[in-house]
């Protein structure tokens, strides 16, 4: 679901932008407030790249447990509770949200911080809102040690697209989110996303995941820097982005490519030019980055004219 909106994309300058729109700053605060109900906000931080800056104080803080995994405490998430959707951290969270974001399409890769907005049902609290994140994190209960990184908001998005790939089953967010009234985050495109938990005691239980599922977390890294490269130059992406990126990263890997810089560069080369792919010296000027080292995206910048 997706939470309303209070203004138009039109009304924006055009992309891309050097600083995020206080116009749109201000329409998802609006809309962000219209979305909550009565009482405590609990904002969702992930330090997995580094923490906040400054350091939230003032607020409460609650831990969420990470037993049995590999992950650092200081690069573990943790929540901190607003008192009401009215407090003054809610719209500075937004601002930061909205400036990580634009910073990654920019550079092609970044830090997210700001995991989201959470809400449980009434008699679920703050301390069962984390013991509840906790359990989520961990990708498989026989496998306790694997770290689903839910907290960052892109992974989240992988797994709640709005066109899944042909080869997934939508995962049954509100029975998997029993007791969380509303996890809130802000998308790829700048609009707030909103999953909604039946209501109930809280499930401490892990996300349930079938095989494509856990491919395309696995493959999370090299997704969101194509994601990000390819909105650096379009906005909005098309519904179907994660399709279009998933297709070509196959035609990508065929080829002979491996790291995700490189995947990324040939993905979003070939999303933004169309007679990429049929450029005649391709696979002659991949097998060259390889040979000597060169990043991709250096090779192919230089050879664009070919098919631009």
């Amino acid at each position: 679901m997706q939470a309303p909106q209070t203004i138009s994309d039109e009304a924006f300058p055009e992309w891309p932008w050097n600083e995020v729109p206080q116009a749109l700053l201000n329409a998802l605060e609006t809309s962000l407030r219209q979305e909550l109900h009565d009482g405590a906000v609990y904002l969702l931080i992930d330090p997995f790249l580094g923490d906040v800056e400054p350091p939230i104080d003032g607020h409460p803080r609650h831990a969420v447990p990470g037993e049995g995994t590999q992950v650092p405490a200081a690069r573990w998430p943790y929540v901190i509770e607003l008192e009401d959707a009215q407090d003054p951290l809610l719209a500075r969270s937004i601002e930061w949200a909205a400036h990580e974001h634009l910073r990654a399409c920019i550079n092609g890769s970044g830090a997210y911080r700001i995991g989201g907005w959470l809400q449980p049902h009434a008699g679920n609290g703050g301390s069962a809102l984390s013991r509840q994140l906790g359990a989520l994190l961990i990708a498989d209960a026989s496998s306790r040690t694997r770290y689903l990184r839910l907290a960052d908001r892109r992974v989240l998005a992988l797994l709640n697209p709005f066109q899944p790939p042909v080869e997934t089953c939508g995962i049954d967010w509100a029975q998997q989110l029993t007791g969380i009234a509303r996890w809130i985050y802000l998308d790829s495109n700048f609009k707030l996303r909103v999953l909604q938990g039946r209501e109930g005691p809280v499930a401490h239980k892990s996300l349930r995941l079938d095989v494509a599922h856990r491919r395309l977390v696995a493959e999370a890294e090299v997704v969101n820097r194509s994601l990000m490269a390819w909105q650096g130059f379009r906005h909005p992406l098309p519904d179907d982005a994660l399709a279009q990126v998933s297709a070509v990263l196959q035609r990508a890997r065929s080829r002979g490519l491996h790291e995700p810089v490189d995947l990324a560069a040939y993905v979003v080369e070939a999303l933004r030019f169309p007679a990429f792919e049929q450029f005649p010296e391709l696979q002659g000027c991949i097998d060259r980055a390889h040979q000597t080292q060169q990043l991709l995206a250096d090779r192919l910048r230089a050879l664009r004219c070919h098919w631009s």
